[in-house]
């Protein structure tokens, strides 16, 4: 095993949790104890954040621990970590693997279809925005200062299911009009998604995962 895959190893065992957490077929006594609450949907979408966040403070800080570069508990210090072939999966590399995984999206970038990967603000019902959540898998229409064509932008939530008006999010997305938009995007360009003329929100672009699209660096 090497020190990426250790890192990936502990980002994937904090999804998995949380799915298992929120399963309404689990038996274990977390499930239980959230089932009790009779939460409505916002209330459980909040309560996914709060578990994400959790398992991705605390595993993360794991992993630095592990390789000598955070406190566990009240002690800092180097451990060596063995694979079952004795290979040392400790010794320095955990902890850029570990950032890549559990803050820069690369699990999502490496395993997504999307073709860029950016962070998204709803705007509240207020300001104009939706009265309702949006659902991963949401597809409204991107617009970019620089171009009067608009295009559908399928939205896939990071560690999200629900997006609620006001809410911030990481997400993953799809354009239709790849091939207009050839050569014409970079890392944080700002956009906005829209519902017809009506704004829902802005955008900027992360990551961008489809080379395609990419502008030319001078």
């Amino acid at each position: 095993m090497t020190p990426e895959e250790f890192a990936k190893n502990f980002y994937l065992e904090r999804k998995s949790l949380v799915d298992l957490y929120l399963s309404s077929d689990s038996e274990i006594d977390v499930s239980k104890l959230i089932a009790d609450l009779q939460l409505d949907e916002q209330k459980t979408e909040k309560i996914r954040q709060i578990l994400n966040g959790v398992l991705r403070d605390a595993f993360y800080t794991t992993l630095l621990g592990l390789d000598g570069e955070a406190q566990i508990g009240e002690r800092q210090e180097t451990y060596k970590i063995e694979d079952e072939n004795g290979n040392e999966i400790t010794g320095g590399e955990i902890e850029s693997y570990a950032w890549e995984y559990f803050h820069n999206n690369k699990f999502e970038f490496d395993n997504s279809t999307a073709d860029f990967i950016a962070t998204l603000t709803y705007r509240t019902t207020e300001q104009g925005g939706r009265k309702t959540a949006a659902k991963s898998g949401y597809r409204p229409q991107l617009k970019f200062d620089f171009e009067e064509m608009q295009t559908s932008g399928q939205q896939t939530f990071i560690d999200r299911e629900l997006v609620f008006p006001g809410d911030t999010v990481e997400t993953e997305i799809k354009i239709l009009a790849v091939d207009y938009f050839e050569g014409k995007l970079s890392e944080k360009m700002e956009f906005e998604f829209r519902e017809g003329p009506i704004v829902i929100g802005t955008g900027k672009i992360k990551h961008i995962k489809n080379k395609k699209l990419k502008k030319a660096s001078r």
